[in-house]
């Protein structure tokens, strides 16, 4: 099959001034003038950014600094950009066409521009950049290839090693692992709540935004098929099947769907249609389809969702419950359970070296992000300290505010090289550091406080019996 050869041995040698397999490249250099004239000065932008920008020794990621301004975010964006888009290396590839005649600023634009915040963290997870089609991992490799081994912990000299099979739940001395009771040590109740994203591309088909009308509803179909059976709603552990959801229908105004997503964590970022700026920037996004042939299916207990066709053909979110938000692993069993089941009945793209390939470079891999919101009011006093704590446990740091109360989502940088569980296992493992050091830093404070009390007390008692 194709997707098992995609880019099979050739992104661990980049030095070739031409694009190394012809079959992902157009065949011909981009030709239009004006797109060539805007490329050069988004070129200038991000190198500017970096004379602006400090800390480009070490990973532009445990360097992010809590700012205040989208424009600020973005500069650190452009920043990190610039470590990887050199002079020679924009040179090089900076004419180049894949076979759907995208080009460099196809890429980079998220990078560029301004939208709202929700956006732009999403945006900030995959380093202002995306993949409007499978070929540009191969066709701009010399500037994708270090981006992607930084995105994803791995050293820029180092080689990408063959991507394992899936693996849920492995065998170990012939017993399964069970990951199904893993919950977070809360007794202070610091985690809100835990989100697991997976997602995957049909094999036989480009990316959403690529799609015809016919090849849309086609992929919509046969996704969809594999979900409204007895069998699927035994494997998600429901008590009934779900429902389908049309995008129109979600995205209508005063829709009981979204609040019904919001509420449960299952909804992911849109932009504002309604807005000309960001409902071109939508069109750039999503194609002109936008918003036919995706929605979303829900299950029963609300703590699974299926969106098709949005930027990825499918993407999986499962979350935690009210009642047990810290409740990692059931979230993940059900993640585990899911994709599993597809897996065995729909064929997705795939790369020797990349594993599932995907429109947001971050997810390559095994297409996982493990999210975690809580709150660190301790840590959080030093937010420079706290972002290197979670950098160098290749954690991702953002922050966000509810009811003027700031959170702190934990996600997992690292998503290739290694089966589904290690990564589940070395993100919990992570998480757990970081709440272990908020809880010491609560004693200690407590301790610091009884102990200021008690010389008050003593202090005042004294006065007493010497008047």
């Amino acid at each position: 099959m194709e997707s098992h050869h995609y880019l099979n041995g050739i992104l661990n040698n980049i030095d070739d001034i031409f694009v190394p397999h012809d079959f992902h490249s157009s065949r011909r250099s981009l030709d239009d003038e004006d797109v060539a004239q805007i490329l050069d000065r988004c070129f200038d932008v991000i190198q500017d950014s970096r004379k602006v920008w400090s800390g480009s020794n070490a990973s532009a990621l445990s360097q992010r600094k809590p700012l205040s301004g989208m424009s600020s975010m973005q500069l650190v964006i452009t920043s990190y950009l610039s470590r990887f888009l050199k002079p020679s290396v924009y040179e090089k590839i900076k004419r180049r066409q894949t076979r759907l005649d995208h080009n460099l600023f196809d890429v980079i634009w998220p990078a560029l521009r301004k939208t709202s915040k929700k956006r732009l963290l999403e945006e900030d997870i995959n380093c202002g950049v995306i993949a409007p089609d499978f070929d540009i991992y191969v066709v701009f490799q010399e500037f994708m290839v270090p981006l992607i081994k930084d995105m994803q912990c791995m050293a820029v000299n180092s080689d990408f090693k063959p991507h394992p099979r899936i693996a849920y739940f492995p065998i170990e001395d012939g017993e399964r692992l069970n990951t199904a009771r893993f919950l977070f040590d809360d007794e202070t109740n610091l985690v809100i709540r835990c989100t697991i994203e997976c997602s995957r591309n049909l094999d036989n088909y480009e990316l959403p935004l690529n799609l015809t009308v016919g090849q849309i509803e086609q992929v919509e179909r046969c996704i969809m098929s594999k979900l409204f059976n007895e069998e699927f709603v035994k494997i998600a552990q429901e008590p009934e099947p779900g429902n389908y959801y049309t995008l129109t229908e979600v995205l209508e105004e005063n829709s009981d769907v979204y609040q019904i997503l919001e509420e449960y964590g299952l909804l992911i970022p849109f932009l504002d249609t309604r807005d000309v700026i960001q409902a071109a920037e939508c069109n750039v996004f999503h194609g002109h389809l936008w918003p036919y042939g995706r929605g979303v299916y829900i299950s029963a207990s609300n703590r699974l969702a299926l969106w098709l066709n949005c930027q990825e053909h499918l993407r999986v979110i499962a979350t935690s419950t009210l009642k047990d938000p810290n409740d990692m692993g059931s979230v993940y069993t059900r993640i585990g359970r899911t994709v599993t089941y597809l897996e065995q009945r729909l064929h997705f793209k795939e790369s020797f070296l990349l594993g599932y390939l995907q429109a947001r470079p971050s997810y390559l891999g095994t297409g996982l992000k493990v999210t975690t919101i809580l709150t660190l009011p301790n840590l959080m006093k030093e937010m420079d300290n706290l972002r290197h704590l979670c950098a160098v446990r290749g954690l991702h740091l953002t922050t966000s505010n509810s009811n003027n109360k700031i959170q702190v989502c934990l996600i997992n940088m690292r998503s290739m090289g290694a089966m589904e569980y290690e990564i589940f296992q070395d993100y919990c493992t992570a998480v757990t550091n970081i709440l272990t050091l908020e809880k010491d830093m609560s004693l200690s404070n407590s301790k610091h406080i009884a102990l200021m009390l008690l010389k008050i007390f003593r202090r005042k008692k004294t006065t007493g019996i010497e008047t």
